[in-house]
């Protein structure tokens, strides 16, 4: 440099410029999830696509992803991740909640409902239901009164 003032200026902004756009992706890439809510990931882009039959991301697709953020402070970077925030699926007083899955294997030929396993637990986790073997459609077991759950809320349950 020749060090002039006019290139220790030009300098002083493109250092200003860095900092200010350094500043702007950790803000939004910064999302603090409340106690009752789920952040629902979508990567933007990917150079993997979607399975033509499968609404969520597994392995690091463009998409919805499987794997939702809890409550707390979470990074997830912009611009290739948003982030939604849900509320936990709450199931009034006096009502019931019934689950239908819009992934995983297809019903047994004849069958109205899903198989449910015990690893299933409240559906509250996308990978364990389908590495044990959940079904689509919907699950013989209803959420009671008062239950409180975070379930993938991507139109995919």
């Amino acid at each position: 440099m020749d060090g002039s003032p006019q290139t220790a200026l030009l300098a002083l902004l493109i250092a200003a410029a860095v900092i200010l756009f350094l500043t702007m992706v950790s803000l939004k890439s910064t999302h603090r999830i409340g106690p009752t809510e789920v952040g629902l990931v979508t990567k933007r882009f990917s150079r993997r696509r979607l399975a033509d039959d499968n609404p969520v991301a597994f392995a690091g697709e463009a998409g919805y992803q499987a794997d939702l953020l809890m409550p707390g402070q979470r990074f997830k970077l912009w611009p290739v991740y948003s982030v939604t925030k849900f509320p936990w699926v709450q199931v009034p007083a006096g009502e019931i909640g019934v689950v239908i899955a819009q992934v995983g294997a297809p019903l047994p030929i004849g069958a109205k409902s899903a198989r449910y396993r015990p690893e299933f637990a409240n559906f509250s986790d996308l990978r364990s239901f389908l590495a044990h073997g959940g079904e689509k459609g919907v699950q013989r077991p209803v959420l009671p009164p008062g239950t409180l759950v975070p379930i993938h809320p991507s139109r995919s349950w």
